[in-house]
């Protein structure tokens, strides 16, 4: 039979592979929700670096946690003192009435936890986050909390930055590699006044507020940050003295059942 009209099959390979790539990176791009735009994407890495500088940071506030106990309203009030060295290192201890009551520590490889009342022995694991869940309650990491009491927004990283529908004021920020999606909240001076997680179901994760700025050598730091979840429980940090880029000693983020 003969064959003229019969394509080889090293060319109809290659066609048939840009085909299906042509395919299915269209079908990727229509999924991916929000063309990129570079004047959300500046805005956002500003809101990101703007205060990358502090390298340590030292604070003493309030700390208010509130949350739903047998349907009612539980809150719970703590002086805090803490140091941090982002973006792994952080020492917090919470005080009642005027007594140390307990300490979490952490120097990037492993967390500790000690009560100073005798209430549990020392507590170390390399779990972080399960830890911090035990104090707070919150589904946020404890490089988080790392960065927020660093004065700095714990935004994740993303790909995709655009101005949601209908305004400039909103950055939403989408990653392939997750399935949620982050949005900032600017405020006239292009400032954060909030910063949100929402999962794959568009239902809120947690939001952190931020409000009542201090201006530390050209460095705007919050004074006033409240971390909320889906369940509407809430972490109020009041901060009444920060100092950035102070000496800190390593050893500082090591606990010992004697500390």
């Amino acid at each position: 039979m003969p064959r003229n009209n019969q394509k080889p099959l090293f060319f109809i390979f290659p066609l048939i592979m840009f085909y299906t790539l042509f395919l299915f990176t269209g079908c990727a791009s229509v999924d991916f929700k929000g063309n990129h735009d570079a004047h959300a994407y500046n805005l956002s890495r500003k809101i990101i670096d703007s205060n990358r500088k502090i390298r340590t940071a030292r604070g003493v506030g309030w700390l208010k946690i509130s949350g739903v106990n047998n349907n009612t309203i539980k809150d719970t009030i703590f002086k805090i003192a803490w140091i941090t060295k982002p973006p792994d290192s952080i020492r917090i201890t919470l005080f009642a009435n005027g007594f140390p009551v307990e300490t979490i520590a952490s120097n990037g490889e492993v967390v500790s936890l000690f009560s100073h009342t005798g209430e549990h022995d020392l507590k170390t694991t390399r779990s972080p986050d399960t830890i911090l869940k035990h104090i707070i309650s919150m589904p946020v990491k404890l490089r988080d909390i790392i960065m927020l009491l660093s004065g700095q927004v714990p935004v994740k990283i993303f790909e995709s930055a655009y101005f949601q529908e209908g305004g400039s004021d909103v950055i939403v920020l989408r990653s392939r590699k997750n399935n949620e999606t982050q949005k900032i909240h600017i405020d006239h001076k292009n400032q954060i006044t909030e910063y949100m997680v929402i999962d794959r179901k568009k239902r809120m994760v947690y939001k952190i507020t931020f409000s009542d700025f201090m201006e530390l050598d050209l460095l705007n730091v919050p004074s006033q940050i409240i971390i909320q979840d889906n369940l509407n429980r809430k972490v109020h940090l009041e901060i009444v003295k920060f100092y950035k880029n102070l000496p800190v000693k390593k050893s500082v983020f090591s606990l010992t059942g004697k500390r």
